[in-house]
């Protein structure tokens, strides 16, 4: 059996020594919450109680504690000492609770004060004010745009007046000769919501977005990525339920099957989204759309059964938590996308696609069969099964399996039965 670190005051007294000394017994509050064992929790607080006496004995004051002096902490620490695979983690954690109490100064900012950085800044603040741009997508149109303007630009001297249409294509092309389809789709329309952006400002005179080129894709020409029915039920059945990471997996596969829900979806849902007398699950997708779904019995019996007998205690406020410590909830939908992936290659299933998206197809039966019992959720259908025509011809595109039957040949004709005559 596992003991948790939770040390007594007077366990610490004696570390307490240097500039970081008063604020041990919070720090080791922080590491016994977030469910380390005591082992590992010693390590980490003898480790924040030598950097202290590091910071007296070269006279650093705490306030001047930031990344480059725990660098050279490390430098003549690893020098007489074997490097630890948690040292930098216990040092960012660190960090992260002194500036959250206000007793370090935040991270300087990374950029130059170039006019690129500075136009990168103010377009992210367009995307997340006026666009109401998820953070993780504003990241991938921030990536974009600096692409064309470190190109277009590389002394960092950015004169827009001078853009004309041949920059935007020539970079497209070049851009796109070592990338795949959809990433040459993204940065074809980060290009066009760039220039948008701009020409909105009044920094071109002329819209550029115009003269974006347009990347063909036929969204009906390939292979469905979904599994079928009767392999979603295998990844379903394949979590051991006996074991608490197990419930957690369960539940999580079946708010992606049952609900359609996403993984970012997923990932952020907090204790405080489900009402439990309603029997409702409050969902933020994309662009900072609320949905209410219809938590189904299955669905509310997972969540229930993980909550009560599998969920780590910790403070987080997230629904699903790492199953080792520290016991905070996932980083991101790549998280997620993970647990089903090892699901698949566990199964020796291979779809197209490895990722949480392809158990989410299932949702449009399973939707329709509850708006039957259900009338009183309209609105359901619209998120359940699907918001617009072409994601609906998404989902109703022929299985692999079907296909394949299609394409045997034509009896021949001697056992085709002609027609009775007249």
């Amino acid at each position: 059996m596992i003991v948790r670190f939770n040390p007594r005051p007077e366990d610490l007294q004696h570390l307490q020594v240097g500039p970081l000394g008063p604020h041990l017994p919070s720090f080791a509050t922080l590491v016994s919450q977030q469910g380390y064992c005591i082992g590992t929790g010693w390590l980490k607080v003898r480790l924040v109680a030598k950097l202290s006496r590091w910071l007296q004995q070269h006279r650093v004051p705490l306030s001047e504690l930031n990344e480059r002096q725990i660098a050279a902490f490390f430098k003549s620490r690893w020098k007489c000492l074997k490097r630890h695979v948690g040292d930098q983690t216990t040092t960012a954690l660190l960090l992260r609770h002194l500036r959250e109490a206000n007793v370090v100064a935040p991270p300087p900012e990374t950029g130059t004060g170039s006019d690129t950085d500075l136009l990168c800044e103010e377009y992210e603040s367009f995307l997340l004010g006026e666009r109401g741009l998820m953070p993780s997508s504003t990241e991938n149109y921030l990536d974009v745009a600096c692409r064309f303007l470190f190109e277009r630009f590389p002394t960092g001297k950015v004169y827009l007046k001078k853009l004309r249409a041949g920059d935007v294509t020539d970079f497209l092309l070049h851009d796109s000769s070592n990338r795949g389809q959809r990433s040459v789709q993204l940065t074809a329309t980060v290009l066009r919501s760039f220039f948008n952006f701009l020409f909105q400002k009044g920094r071109i005179p002329t819209n550029l977005a115009a003269a974006v080129p347009s990347v063909p894709h036929r969204r009906l020409a390939e292979l469905p990525h979904y599994l079928e029915a009767r392999e979603v039920e295998r990844v379903l059945r394949s979590c051991d339920q006996r074991r608490k990471i197990g419930k957690r997996d369960y539940a999580i596969f079946l708010l992606l099957a049952r609900l359609g829900l996403r993984a970012g979806e997923v990932a952020q849902l907090t204790l405080d989204d489900i009402d439990w007398r309603a029997g409702e699950l409050l969902v933020r997708g994309k662009g900072a759309r609320v949905d209410r779904l219809p938590l189904l019995q299955d669905v509310g019996q997972s969540l229930a059964e993980y909550l009560q007998k599998a969920r780590p205690g910790c403070s987080s406020r997230r629904v699903f938590i790492q199953c080792k410590a520290p016991f905070e909830g996932f980083a991101g939908p790549q998280c997620v996308s993970n647990l089903v992936r090892m699901a698949l290659i566990h199964l020796d299933l291979s779809p197209a696609h490895r990722g949480a998206h392809v158990l989410r197809h299932p949702r449009k039966r399973k939707a329709q069969s509850f708006l039957a019992a259900e009338p009183r959720y309209p609105v359901v259908a619209v998120k359940t099964v699907g918001s617009c025509v072409n994601r609906m011809k998404r989902r109703t595109k022929p299985s692999s399996t079907v296909l394949f039957q299609a394409s045997n040949p034509m009896p021949p004709a001697r056992f085709l039965q002609s027609p009775p005559r007249a």
